[in-house]
């Protein structure tokens, strides 16, 4: 009976373990359940079993033993997934894919949940994984993928001075404040006081995807939006348990950088916090022909980190769902700080920055959802200024500078679908204080200090309504009212040798600015969808340009109290063609943009040791366009992506010099070309490579110094070592094309190329 009894036994668990398995739901993005997805279970690189998921996305397959095993779904038209199984792993699984083209992805650039395919605007999104398949160490230069995005200056923000970093889209001339609003986490990354973006402060780490909106987008996000809206999506906490993320690199040009993302959420609370730590000894910008003594490296060095908290709640009520609330509250924090040497050797310029954020969402089934946000945030910018030699070998401090700034703002948001229209609107005030204060050198003595600035307090108020008329088309009617004042601003000026003073007072002024967006898609099949928009914009000048000057080089700008608003007027068509069966997918469009009153920086005089120049508005100027966008997975784990722009831009009217009407604006290229291969299997290899053409551009307004067309390209290559280790290997511009950045009229030049290895280590995101 004993024996009898063990064999029972026996059996029994031989019977226990055979019966064991995984089971679970594959699903797209949007909740639906993916049909005949292939879903096996491998041990090493054989296939132990397999099987396809059914009507409902749902898959059953043995598990054998209580080794570990690879989980590996594919299914047509998306990304692979692949995750670790074994006997403790819980079934039933909720398995994602992700498109392998981003027509399908899901964006809120727009202030509303839709899909690329189905907005009517160009819209360009970079994942996760795009992101990661980058050799860029910087979102900027991340973003460079994006025909028709470029700073306002072709090198990018790891060497560059960040008054030089703002970002414009589809060939709206520029100078350093950005014509795009730039959000991260909701927030602006726009200075309050300049207008430039500070791309240093978002921790690569932590960014879950990248949308661009090309076109007018004030009537979504007020002033900044002249030319489009870059928002950068951060990573979140998973509904439960802990994330770990680790970046490490060192590269050429002694530089080293390490960054840490960490989150847990249980029982309705989560934390996360972001770090990241960034040094570059950079390289001499200066053309080698050109240089002197005086010329040394631009190099940057920075630190930031974020924090937040929050915690979620819900009450629920049985039987009756219109009761039920959900919703959460959360705080954040921000503290950034950098360092830049500008390349010579009395020129550099610091930034000390800190933001607390906080806010709640809530949401009902009658009322709708409502999300509540204000912020205050602290900076002090410090930057020095010189005179160099014509020959290079000596230099002489001008100008000490200071520049205190602060802001602090609140917005309410509303959005409730009514039928079928999705209903939204918002109110919004923010104010902005900040002063420039300067000391003035002449012949390495003190000689004068100064003092300039002043505030502005907007409050704006937006309405739209994404009305879905039929299953074919879809209207997007949006409109948004801003008003600002600025007040107390004045001028001060001392002599340090006579004592001699001056105090000018400014007197208050008020604009205000009316952005509608009117907008249609129609989905002529399942494959092929149409549309068109209308949008008005607008930039409010800042207080750096308002009351601040400035010194690049031999080239001296004033600032201009005077300045108005710049607006456009955009008119835009295209079309979204799928190809086949899902792998192919082609966005073009035709577009034009009238800028009115737009803010350039005018050439006064000219003298061979100084350049001086003057903001103004400056009449009008006309872009007419073309954009085309393009993307083909050629297989399961290789993806094609190319994007092209042709922007003709020129000024069109300026009653004070007609000699400058049908110039090219400054720091435009005419035709821009960009494109990405990215292979990415569910192995351990994958590599990407990036490149990109750029034509010729004007330096000024008078179309006198030329910069030459480019090509540069990047590369990059990654290695699982453990499916959580990853060693990478990056190479920027691997040709070492010496492009030409700026010419002032000293010529400067692209950063040589750039080779970095590194390690990526992953912990939780099962």
């Amino acid at each position: 009976m004993r024996l009898i009894f063990l064999l029972l036994l026996c059996f029994l668990l031989a019977a226990e373990t055979d019966a064991q398995s995984v089971s679970g739901t594959v699903l797209n993005g949007r909740g639906a359940a993916i049909v005949n997805a292939e879903v096996n279970i491998l041990k090493g690189r054989q296939v132990e079993s397999v099987t396809t998921t059914d009507s409902d996305g749902n898959f059953s397959l043995p598990l054998n033993g209580k080794e570990n095993r690879l989980l590996l779904v594919t299914a047509d038209g998306f990304a692979s997934f692949s995750q670790i199984v074994n006997e403790r792993t819980i079934s039933p699984l909720n398995i994602v894919l992700q498109p392998f083209l981003t027509t399908d992805v899901t964006v809120s650039i727009t202030r509303g949940e839709t899909r690329v395919s189905e907005t009517p605007a160009s819209v360009v999104v970079l994942t996760r994984d795009d992101l990661e398949s980058t050799a860029a160490q910087s979102i900027d230069d991340s973003l460079r993928q994006v025909a028709g995005f470029t700073l306002f200056r072709r090198s990018g923000s790891r060497t560059t001075n960040p008054t030089a970093q703002g970002a414009n889209l589809r060939g709206v001339s520029g100078s350093g404040a950005s014509r795009a609003a730039v959000l991260f986490d909701g927030l602006s990354l726009n200075d309050a006081f300049g207008g430039w973006t500070y791309w240093s402060r978002v921790p690569m780490i932590a960014v879950e995807q990248a949308e661009v909106l090309r076109g007018g987008a004030s009537s979504l996000y007020g002033s900044g939006g002249l030319s489009g809206a870059v928002n950068i999506v951060p990573q979140r906490p998973g509904d439960d348990g802990p994330i770990l993320n680790l970046r490490a690199s060192t590269g050429t040009q002694n530089t080293y950088d390490g960054s840490v993302y960490t989150a847990y959420a249980k029982r309705g609370w989560a934390v996360d916090l972001a770090a990241e730590t960034f040094q570059t000894g950079g390289y001499i910008p200066v053309a080698k022909n050109e240089r002197g003594i005086a010329d040394t490296r631009a190099n940057s060095r920075h630190n930031n980190g974020t924090f937040g908290i929050e915690r979620k709640f819900s009450t629920q009520r049985r039987g009756d769902a219109e009761k039920n609330l959900n919703g959460r509250v959360f705080v954040r924090g921000n503290i950034f700080d950098e360092r830049r040497d500008n390349g010579t050797s009395l020129t550099y310029n610091k930034t000390y920055f800190r933001q607390a954020a906080g806010g709640a969402d809530v949401s009902h089934q009658r009322t709708g959802e409502f999300r509540f946000r204000a912020f205050i945030e602290s900076q002090v910018y410090d930057q020095t200024f010189s005179a160099v030699a014509a020959d290079r070998n000596s230099e002489t401090l001008s100008r000490l500078q200071r520049v205190p700034s602060q802001a602090a703002g609140a917005s309410l948001f509303w959005t409730k679908l009514v039928n079928s229209h999705t209903l939204s609107a918002s109110f919004e005030t923010r104010e902005v204080r900040g002063f420039s204060d300067e000391v003035g050198y002449f012949g390495g003595r003190a000689t004068s200090v100064s003092g300039s600035g002043g505030s502005e307090r907007t409050n704006a108020f937006f309405v739209q309504d994404a009305w879905a008329v039929t299953t074919k088309l879809s209207l997007n009617l949006g409109a948004r009212i801003d008003v600002w004042k600025n007040v107390d601003a004045h001028s001060k000026t001392r002599s340090l040798t006579t004592g001699a003073s001056s105090d000018t007072l400014f007197p208050d002024r008020s604009e205000a600015a009316f952005s509608p967006r009117v907008a249609a898609i129609y989905q002529i099949n399942q494959n092929t969808s149409v549309y068109g928009a209308f949008t008005r914009s607008f930039r409010a000048p800042t207080l750096n340009e308002l009351y601040r000057g400035f010194r690049v080089g031999n080239i001296v700008t004033q600032p201009n109290e005077n300045l108005r608003a710049e607006n456009a007027n955009t008119f835009e068509g295209g079309v979204n063609v799928m190809a086949i069966a899902g792998r192919l997918n082609i966005r073009g469009n035709v577009f034009a943009t009238n800028v009115s009153d737009p803010v350039v920086s005018i050439t006064l005089n000219t003298t061979p040791s100084l350049i001086t120049r003057r903001r103004q508005n400056l009449g009008e100027t006309r872009t007419r366009g073309l954009e085309l966008d393009a993307e083909y997975a050629i297989r399961r784990d290789l993806r094609f992506s190319a994007s092209y722009l042709f922007a003709d831009s020129r000024v069109t009217e300026f009653s004070a010099n007609p000699a400058l009407i049908g110039n090219f604006l400054p720091q435009i290229p005419r035709q821009q070309l960009t494109f990405q291969l990215n292979y990415r299997p569910p192995t351990r290899f994958s590599f990407g490579i990036q490149s990109r053409i750029s034509d010729a551009q004007w330096e000024d307004d008078q179309n006198t110094f030329r910069l030459r067309p480019y090509f540069t390209m990047d590369a990059t290559a990654a290695y699982r070592v453990h499916r959580r280790i990853e060693l990478f290997a990056a190479a920027e511009n691997i040709f070492n094309s010496r492009y030409d950045i700026g010419l002032t009229p000293v010529r400067t030049v692209a950063v040589p190329a750039f080779i970095r290895v590194g390690i990526r280590v992953e912990f939780g995101n099962d």
